[in-house]
């Protein structure tokens, strides 16, 4: 059996998530979002919609 590699930082608080985007979209989020800041980008954009869903709640 193969051992597993513990990575070298904790991230107790967070989880990671695979997901597919539309190669044109994907484009435009990474010249958005510049070099080294796509999930950054990806995750406001997620936090600027929550609030506007929770706005009109």
């Amino acid at each position: 059996m193969q051992e597993k590699k513990k990575l070298n930082f904790d991230r107790t608080k967070s989880t990671m998530k695979n997901i597919r985007f539309e190669d044109d979209l994907l484009e435009q989020i990474e010249k958005a979002a510049g070099k080294g800041n796509f999930s950054k980008w990806v995750k406001e954009a997620c936090r600027m919609r929550l609030e506007a869903e929770h706005e009109k709640e």
